[in-house]
């Protein structure tokens, strides 16, 4: 048996990404209640189509994907600091006889005010207060085809850079590489993105 070997991430978001996943969870994830999602997660990126919505769409109780667009700034005199632009993806279908366009504004603005908060920047481990935080609307006819609404909040937050932390320790980062098919067929016709570790295993 092969010991799978450790990948510590110096000089990325990725402490800082899960600091904020940690922090929105408390607020934002539940299951079957209709202002929470059933699940809040590190995402790899911004969403080009309608198709990769869909696959990362936890369930009819919705998602929120936390993903880091750019790092500005990248200073390197008491630990390495950036300055971080997030976007926080919130997916949404109906639910319980709720309108998904509801819930899902709803829900942005609860996540707005969750990383403004005064206890926020503590709480995520950040260097500083949020900034420049903004909401917007998503809407397509692709995504209202699929039954789904999207919203993002974006900010801009300094983290720390330097701080370790080990993949191999974090299991939504093996649900990233899982091929999600459905009725035979994969739901993304971008595999090469989604199935980041496809075949990979623990062992």
């Amino acid at each position: 048996m092969n010991e799978r070997p450790e990948f510590v991430t110096l000089g990325s978001t990725v402490s800082a990404a899960e600091n904020i996943v940690n922090w929105l969870k408390v607020e934002l994830e539940g299951e079957k209640q209709p202002d929470r999602v059933e699940k809040v997660e590190r995402h790899i990126g911004q969403f080009n189509t309608p198709d990769q919505v869909k696959s990362y769409m936890s369930g009819r109780g919705g998602s929120i994907r936390i993903a880091a667009l750019r790092v500005r700034n990248i200073q390197n005199r008491r630990g390495m600091t950036g300055l971080v632009t997030w976007a926080a993806y919130i997916m949404m279908a109906d639910f319980w006889g709720y309108p998904r366009d509801a819930r899902c504004e709803v829900i942005a603005g609860r996540l707005a005010r969750r990383i403004s908060c005064r206890e926020a920047a503590a709480g995520m481990k950040a260097e500083r207060m949020a900034e420049n935080i903004s909401a917007e609307n998503l809407w397509s006819g692709g995504l209202e085809n699929l039954g789904i609404t999207m919203w993002a909040v974006t900010w801009e937050q300094e983290f720390r850079l330097d701080d370790e932390i080990n993949l191999s320790t974090l299991p939504e980062f093996l649900r990233l590489g899982a091929s999600i098919v459905v009725n035979g067929q994969p739901v993304s016709d971008e595999p090469e993105i989604i199935n980041v570790r496809e075949g990979q295993t623990d062992e």
